[in-house]
């Protein structure tokens, strides 16, 4: 065999370079460097990147020449060094991996390769919901045709049931809930197939995945249930509920739950009186406004009590109705709306069959003078198939083409028209956003076959403010250039949430990353114009999550009651009282501080508690909390008398005492940088007056444009500010 380090990557083209199919000038290799191996994959084409991972157009090749499209999402490297988060993915998406049902998009592999973390999923020719809707809108369609709605649901209906009733090797129910049924995540295929994506945020119920803090997403609030929006315990019944938002939405036209905020809409779900289906669409079926209005119920026990129930009450409506609900006549409408992109994919297919052709010409005369050569060297050359190569060519430059197909990320390819805008950008580098869609591209760039209308465009880099430009590609001006001086970001740049939480003390997380912070507090820094998911969560409560949209120089303020998660029959919860208040609580070997009342949520068993204050005695104690329950303990410490032996420090094991108060680090770069404290992301430099406990703490300095990464051991002395300053040159 020869030495694999020698041998030519199967998917890279000819070092020759055939001649590009149709004289359009397209190259079969993408120019980020793909494709390239990932582990047992080879990516193609990225397709779309978001706050937490990114997704490629892969190829997985196994025995006897197998090929086949897939999907991969690549978790961001920031999120690959918080381990609660990727333990928490890693173990979500191996319960979807499970699941198998020609309604639910299947995952294939979970795992790591290279260092990163990463799902592989089926790739899927198709749209989602959200895109359906607003490519009729393009087309002038004014109403989703009812048969097709309900022939969507069924589907939906049918990979629910599957999921909420999946049992485990061991006979016993896993009791999976969706937790995000909403237009985003249903996928219509061009053959009337419909798909439940995005089962990686599901739980199961009997798995040790319930909310951990770790900021993940729970649902987009327009289609939460009610229980969901109160953060109380699901079962499969919130997802019909989604599903039931869904149902009313594409039946009527009209959203169900916008408020003018976030809590503004979930008072709506929880506390509101919905609309009658019929008194929006008089058009449709009392049947059917009967199962909308029971799938909406806020009462579990008058809801649907399964999908299958759901599903069961649609198909003997459509009997009794006579409706014509089939996947043909769905694939047909989805072909007829989708016409011009398919169009455009055929040719693109054709073009990839012809330069297929060229490589294995190509191929053929190399094979041939090679043959010519070893018959006159004397040696037989061993003959090498030219399946792979056009195969592998074939994928190459069609993929170019269809990698909107996955339209989970935002759906819609882009259609052929003569439009043309090039992007330009200081620094160069920056990702490019039309109309709200990420560009495979980063600038400088030039997109081409745009339709003649107005575009809004976005420029934006990591460390700059995002550059905004309107546009119109018009008959007369059909190019059009966009140059982007990005800038360093300033306080009215961004927007801003203030956050506010009963209890105090939650962690704040923003698009998956941990800022930091915990309530109260301001996030700072948040980008305009782009949505931002906002996740509240703190251990022993319920997580929140919110959905951010922020102009420029906005406030939001987010006032939140958290609620407790109910203890487990081996958990205990055990609340303590301290006088004085700002006494430090030690279990075992753990120290606590930030204030009385102290609230723990610990396993049932015995500890050893310590409750110390540097002018007071310290007080210890066993206890054995019962599990189950709360156990409240109330601590007076006793001051200490003049002359009496001071409290010996932590470096005496045998009675430690706490260390001083917090202490304040400032923090400067050359050039500028952003900055983690002990794994904590605390923004860009400058970073002035950062609390901290007093002690040794680590300091990541990361320059994304140089590529460079310093990390330096800093000493906090209470009540002091310790300023260092970090070159990065």
């Amino acid at each position: 065999m020869a030495d694999p380090a020698r041998v030519p990557d199967p998917l890279a083209p000819p070092s020759a370079g055939p001649p590009t199919a149709g004289g359009s000038g397209a190259n079969p290799v993408d120019p980020d460097g793909m494709p390239r191996r990932f582990g047992k994959y080879t990516l193609i084409r990225k397709l779309a990147l978001g706050g937490m991972a990114e997704i490629f157009l892969a190829l997985q090749k196994s025995m006897a020449g197998f090929e086949k499209l897939i999907v991969v999402k690549r978790v961001l490297p920031h999120l690959a060094q918080d381990q609660a988060f990727i333990e928490l993915l890693l173990s979500e998406a191996r319960i979807a991996a499970t699941l198998n049902h020609p309604n639910v998009a299947h995952i294939y592999d979970v795992g790591e390769a290279d260092g990163q973390f990463y799902i592989a999923m089926e790739h899927i020719h198709g749209e989602d919901l959200r895109s359906i809707v607003r490519q009729m809108k393009k087309v002038n369609e004014t109403s989703f045709p009812l048969e097709h709605a309900i022939a969507i649901v069924l589907g939906c209906c049918a990979g629910l049931s599957y999921a909420h009733e999946r049992a485990n090797l061991d006979g016993e129910q896993m009791n999976i809930v969706h937790r995000d049924v909403s237009p985003q995540n249903i996928l219509v295929t061009f053959t009337g197939d419909v798909k439940l994506v995005d089962f990686g945020i599901a739980k199961a119920g009997r798995s040790h995945m319930e909310d951990t803090g770790s900021g993940q997403l729970k649902g987009k609030i327009p289609y939460m249930s009610p229980e969901q929006a109160q953060g109380l315990g699901l079962d499969g019944r919130s997802d019909v509920f989604s599903l039931g938002v869904i149902l009313f939405e594409l039946c009527t036209g009209k959203r169900l739950f916008r408020g003018q905020n976030e809590m503004d809409t979930l008072k709506m779900i929880v506390e509101g009186d919905y609309p009658k289906p019929r008194a929006l669409n008089p058009n449709l079926p009392e049947r059917l406004e009967r199962i909308i209005l029971k799938s909406l119920e806020k009462d579990l026990s008058n809801r649907y009590q399964s999908a299958r129930e759901m599903q069961a009450d649609l198909e003997e409506m459509i009997r009794a109705e006579q409706m014509k609900v089939s996947p043909l006549t769905l694939s047909s409408w989805m072909q007829h709306l989708f016409g011009e992109k398919l169009a455009q994919q055929k040719q693109m297919l054709s073009e990839g069959r012809q330069l297929a052709e060229v490589i294995a010409a190509q191929i053929a005369a190399e094979e041939e003078a090679a043959a010519k050569e070893a018959t006159r060297s004397g040696v037989r050359a061993r003959k090498t198939s030219r399946v792979p190569w056009i195969f592998t060519a074939l994928f190459a430059l069609v993929a170019i083409g269809i990698g909107s197909w996955y339209a989970i990320m935002g759906g819609g390819g882009r259609p052929t028209g003569p439009g043309v805008i090039t992007f330009e950008s200081e620094p160069p580098g920056a990702s490019i956003r039309i109309d709200g869609e990420v560009q495979a591209e980063s600038t400088p760039a030039t997109v081409r076959e745009l339709p003649l209308r107005h575009y809004t465009v976005v420029i934006s880099s990591a460390g700059y403010v995002p550059f905004t430009q309107e546009l119109d590609l018009t008959e007369t001006a059909m190019e059009s250039t966009v140059h982007a001086a990005l800038a360093r970001p300033s306080a009215s740049s961004f927007g801003v949430a203030r956050v506010t939480t009963t209890p105090v003390g939650a962690h704040i997380l923003l698009d998956g990353r941990d800022t930091g912070l915990v309530s109260p507090a301001t996030v700072p820094e948040i980008e305009p114009g782009v949505e931002h998911t906002l996740a509240i969560s703190l251990d022993g409560w319920v997580s929140v999550t919110r959905t951010l949209l922020l102009v420029a120089g906005q406030v939001e303020d987010i006032t939140t009651p958290l609620v407790r998660t109910p203890l487990a029959a081996n958990e205990a919860l055990i609340r303590i009282v301290t006088d004085p208040p700002d006494a430090r609580v030690q279990l075992d070997a753990t120290w606590y501080e930030g204030g009385s009342p102290y609230e723990l949520r610990v396993p049932a068993r015995e500890y050893r508690l310590r409750v110390a204050h540097p002018t007071r005695h310290m007080d210890e104690r066993d206890v054995t909390p019962a599990g189950g329950q709360t156990t409240e303990l109330s601590i007076t410490l006793e001051r200490e008398r003049e002359h009496s032996t001071p409290t010996p420090s932590h470096a005496d094991h045998s009675t430690p005492t706490p260390a001083a108060g917090p202490g304040h680090i400032t923090i400067q770069a050359t050039p500028w940088c952003n900055v983690s404290i002990d794994g904590h992301s605390v923004g860009e430099t400058p970073v002035v007056e950062h609390q901290l406990m007093s002690g040794s703490h680590s300091v990541t300095c990361v320059n994304p444009e140089l590529n460079v990464t310093r990390t330096v051991r800093v000493e906090v002395r209470p009540g002091e500010t310790t300023r260092t300053r970090i070159s990065l040159q």
